[in-house]
């Protein structure tokens, strides 16, 4: 498992005049725009801090108010976020890895999990594309083992904020994750 912190974000909207206001459900801190200050949150984690404290220190930086044709007032939190996965993204195509050791907080072991096709799915091909067009590959179930038999890589964090194998990028993720494009 690895842990990281990401910050959660309420944001209270407002009239001017204060005669009505609405609460958005908590969102996760993305980034701020260095343009206008404007602060970007989105439904899933996408920005992360190796500690607790490195994330309540960056909330010291973040706007409290924004008054603008509206008023938004924000509330901040800090969560912390258990990976489990770092699932391998293949252009179009998600293979499931398995977290299996954290070295660093830029370094960790992985290893490829194996994943069956439910047999209760089936793709619906309809004319079109290359030779066919997948109507229903958005729905695709997949069931994960874990296998000790194969071998344990080294993935790094970049600059780019993903992890990178010898076979490519990863995304950190709570579940196992494997998609296969039909399409391409």
């Amino acid at each position: 498992m690895f842990i990281k912190y990401a910050i959660t974000v309420i944001d209270t909207v407002s009239t001017r005049d204060g005669s009505r206001s609405h609460t958005a459900d908590k969102a996760y801190f993305e980034k701020l725009s260095s343009y206008n200050g404007y602060l970007h949150a989105s439904s899933t984690v996408t920005t992360t801090f190796d500690s607790q404290e490195a994330a309540e220190n960056f909330i010291e930086e973040l706007p409290v108010s924004r008054c603008g044709e509206y008023n938004n007032k924000y509330e901040y939190g800090v969560e912390a976020i258990e990976y489990t996965h770092a699932n391998h993204s293949g252009w179009s195509d998600v293979h499931p890895y398995e977290i299996v050791r954290v070295v660093s907080p830029k370094t960790i072991e992985i290893r490829v999990m194996d994943a069956e096709l439910d047999k209760n799915w089936k793709p619906e091909i309809i004319a079109g594309g290359f030779a066919g067009h997948c109507t229903n590959q958005g729905a695709q179930k997949w069931d994960y083992k874990s296998n000790p038999e194969y071998t344990v890589i080294r993935a790094r964090l970049r600059k780019d904020g993903y992890f990178h194998s010898a076979n490519g990028r990863h995304v950190l993720s709570k579940t196992p994750y494997k998609f296969h494009d039909y399409n391409f």
